[in-house]
């Protein structure tokens, strides 16, 4: 190969060299755009704080006309409290601590100040169910719908546990413990105003406890969601918000089991005179408790009578007006023939014992008792018959029997006249207005909220 022919050869041979790495470097960064062109599949990862779902918050039960505060328990060394919903304790109104579902908490009493599962801290507690509509249950003791507010027992050792929750829903609680859920619609009606009347009324009774009202027979009954039932809730729902009023305020709506007949005078039970508490006829004939009896002998009364301080030796005379058909005009006796007092003569003397007293001595069902010696039945009043004197002899060794009508302190309303009245009254629509009108004298239904 010439020196011509050699330079042409090494020319070409550079020409195709360039040739090769120019297209390498051009396949190179066309396959490097067309990477950078495909879509990225990102992993989006959430943090702690945007993962959690965000419910909202349970609203604390707002405190107003329609809502209440019930003292469920008063100087506890320790509350446990549980809800199937979890829950949220509160301290003033920022949330402290949380629970999970079914997972006790327990409250103890750290010197002042309340400890949460050992951790103390300033201030009461506030405890809601996380769930709408849900409830807490106190581990040892009944489940209640509200919040619970625990707080150091006011002028006491100990912890109180209050119920705070709407006024109906309380009353879910209260009417199927006052009376039975199984008795007619009317007159479950009639007992839940009753009972909305009496809650409304005693607010703030026992605020110096912390709480309104307690949940025993010093207020009303209250069981919580375990004193519930269909029946009651309907009854409760079918009278939302009223209440009997009295010139336009609400009443004492005081209740009791039977009236044996005739309902008293107030002042001849509590000797203080209330316009709407007046004795009525009573409708309660058919039911049970309207009639008892008690039999004992002139003995046993003296035993029982010295043992109460009332003692007069050998008993030999009653003085007490008999009781005949009422309404009664005598003064030993009310409106209702129930007994002011009697006057029991002895070997030893004379003592007057009052009504209520020989009720308590002789634990009988009410103050609306006569005295019958001998056989046969005792004498109906409302036959207007009268059966003995005024002055009644009571004979050594005996039998001697003490028999009355009704239960209860004989003020207001009669529940089982209430059940009798509509059941009498079957089908006939809000018949318990007039049940409550016919109770408590002069007074008027009307719509708090």
């Amino acid at each position: 190969m010439n020196k011509r022919s050699r330079l042409a050869f090494i020319c070409t041979v550079a020409a195709v060299c360039t040739l090769l790495t120019t297209s390498a470097w051009a396949a190179s960064a066309k396959d490097k755009k067309t990477v950078s062109r495909q879509p990225v599949k990102t992993v989006q990862t959430k943090s702690v704080r945007s993962s959690k779902t965000t419910a909202p918050q349970p609203k604390p039960v707002e405190e107003s006309t329609d809502t209440v505060r019930i003292g469920i328990r008063e100087g506890q060394g320790r509350v446990s409290l549980t809800s199937p919903q979890g829950l949220g304790i509160y301290r003033g109104n920022s949330l402290w601590k949380k629970s999970a579902a079914n997972v006790p908490v327990t409250v103890t009493l750290s010197g002042t100040d309340l400890a949460l599962n050992g951790t103390a801290g300033k201030g009461n507690l506030r405890v809601r169910s996380l769930g709408k509509d849900g409830v807490i249950k106190i581990t040892d003791g009944y489940t209640y719908r509200g919040d619970l507010e625990l707080m150091k027992s006011p002028g006491r050792w100990g912890i109180t546990v209050v119920n705070v929750l709407p006024v109906e829903q309380y009353l879910y609680g209260v009417v199927g413990k006052e009376m039975s859920p199984s008795w007619s619609e009317e007159a479950l009606k009639a007992q839940a105003v009753a009972a909305r009347t009496y809650a409304i009324a005693h607010k703030r009774r026992f605020s110096q406890r912390g709480f309104d009202l307690t949940d025993d027979t010093s207020s009303q009954v209250y069981a919580g969601v375990g004193g519930e039932s269909p029946a009651v809730i309907k009854a409760v729902n079918a009278t939302k918000g009223e209440i009997l009023t009295y010139q336009g305020k609400p009443i004492d709506a005081f209740f009791f089991s039977t009236a044996g007949g005739w309902t008293e005078n107030s002042e001849n039970v509590w000797g203080t005179y209330i316009p709407y508490l007046r004795g009525v006829s009573d409708t309660s004939n058919k039911m049970p408790g309207y009639r008892w009896s008690v039999t004992t002998t002139p003995e046993k009364m003296e035993t029982k009578l010295a043992a109460a301080g009332k003692g007069v030796g050998k008993i030999k005379s009653i003085t007490l007006s008999p009781l005949a058909k009422r309404p009664m005009t005598e003064s030993d006796r009310g409106v209702s023939g129930r007994v002011q007092s009697l006057i029991i003569h002895g070997t030893k003397g004379n003592v007057t014992v009052k009504g209520l007293a020989f009720q308590s001595i002789f634990g009988l069902r009410s103050t609306l008792f006569d005295f019958y010696s001998g056989k046969g039945t005792a004498p109906d009043p409302d036959t207007g018959k009268v059966a003995r004197k005024r002055d009644f002899t009571v004979k050594a060794g005996q039998p001697l029997t003490i028999y009355g009508f009704g239960w209860g302190h004989g003020l207001g309303m009669s529940q089982y006249g209430a059940y009798q009245m509509a059941q009498e009254h079957a089908g006939e629509r809000d018949y318990y207005r007039k049940i409550l009108t016919h109770y408590y004298t002069g007074t008027e239904i009307k719509k708090l909220y």
